[in-house]
């Protein structure tokens, strides 16, 4: 299962050891906590937009995402890769399930979220939902002085997110989806485009079909645990 490639959709600002849940404040007084700027629900909390993640040298990579507030979410990758996560659960007890498709392959896979996250720390639904990993402990975050942004028909608001020891990132987030529009890169003096948002908004009625397509797939058993 290409697993790595679901991945560049997220923006991992924390490198290794993000975890599954909101981080608590940091460790040192920061300007910002990230709980507060990020961790606070969409105004709109159904959303579908279009995208693109940049990748160095290589050609921008498009991809669609739907998510219909805590409930589910789907995203479709231009290369056959296409993720859901489902809340399973019951009311008040969240039981996410994660099913990914690979088309070129012909494969589906569905695994419980605590199998997902073995395939790294993209694979929570905090994370597909909001399109950012979580911070490790230590990190500034400063809102940019300024006007904010318009991309993809949406506002944002600057924030530079900077990890201790590391480059900062810039991103330009959407209070009322709740999702980066932009995500730009410090790398020495430039900053380089990591994620644009083309598009953002409601689910249109015609998109709203969540059904999976199976025709063509066949499921793949989950592995023993330590195999993941």
């Amino acid at each position: 299962m290409r697993a790595g490639a679901l991945g560049l959709a997220v923006v991992l600002l924390s490198g290794p050891g993000g975890t599954g849940a909101l981080a608590a404040p940091p460790a040192r007084a920061a300007a910002l906590t990230w709980e507060r700027v990020f961790g606070a629900p969409a105004t709109k909390p159904d959303v579908y937009l279009r995208a693109k993640v940049h990748e160095g040298s290589g050609p921008a990579r498009s991809f669609e995402l739907w998510r219909e507030g805590e409930r589910r979410l789907k995203r479709v990758e231009e290369d056959g890769l296409e993720l859901r996560v489902e809340d399973e659960g019951r009311p008040g007890a969240p039981a996410y399930v994660f099913t990914v498709v690979d088309r070129r392959a012909g494969t589906l896979r569905r695994l419980p979220a605590e199998r997902a996250g073995r395939l790294g720390p993209a694979f929570t639904w905090w994370t597909q939902a909001h399109l950012l990993s979580l911070p490790g402990p230590r990190y500034t975050l400063q809102r940019v002085p300024g006007p904010g942004a318009r991309w993809g028909g949406a506002r944002c608001e600057w924030y530079l997110f900077t990890p201790d020891g590391q480059p900062g990132t810039r991103v330009c987030w959407s209070r009322e989806f709740a999702v980066p529009l932009r995500i730009d890169e410090q790398r020495g003096a430039d900053w380089w485009t990591r994620l644009s948002v083309e598009s953002i908004g409601p689910i249109p009625p015609e998109k709203r079909d969540w059904k999976l397509d199976t025709a063509g797939l066949r499921e793949l058993a989950l592995p023993e645990p330590d195999e993941d």
